[in-house]
């Protein structure tokens, strides 16, 4: 290098991370805790500050995918109460990988809480009890 210049060989290719819903929220609520900062839980996680303010605005409007406002409008579905099936033998088959069971978490059914303050919370129904429990806590605060 005779002129002084420096070259740089990039060796890898960073791909867009992507976040499920559980994830996010879970972020949201770590940055609601009294005395934690955006910038902290975001150098923490590995996560650019603007997506986590990003997040937060989203939740705060109700325009996040899989969550919705409070005073949107209640909607009432029918349901039936049906007798459950014998259960079947199933053949033993082998454990998941944990891909197979990220995809089948996609394709896990919604659930609707509505909380004390009237916001209601729509998470999959695989959603962890103890993040569960601490959106609740977030969103009646």
């Amino acid at each position: 290098m005779p002129d002084g210049r420096l070259d740089e060989v990039i060796s890898v290719v960073a791909r867009r991370r992507r976040w499920t819903l559980e994830q996010k929220l879970a972020l949201v609520e770590e940055v609601s805790r009294p005395g934690s900062s955006v910038a902290a839980v975001a150098d923490r996680q590995g996560v650019s500050r603007s997506l986590l303010f990003e997040w937060r605005r989203q939740i705060r409007e109700g325009t996040m995918p899989g969550v919705v406002r409070a005073d949107a409008a209640p909607a009432l579905v029918p349901v039936r109460i049906v007798e459950d099936a014998p259960p079947k033998e199933k053949p033993r088959q082998p454990m998941p990988s944990r891909r197979s069971a990220e995809r089948a978490g996609k394709s896990a059914a919604m659930v609707e809480v509505v909380l004390r303050n009237g916001r209601m919370l729509r998470v999959s129904e695989a959603i962890a009890p103890e993040v569960l429990d601490r959106l609740a806590a977030v969103l009646e605060g």
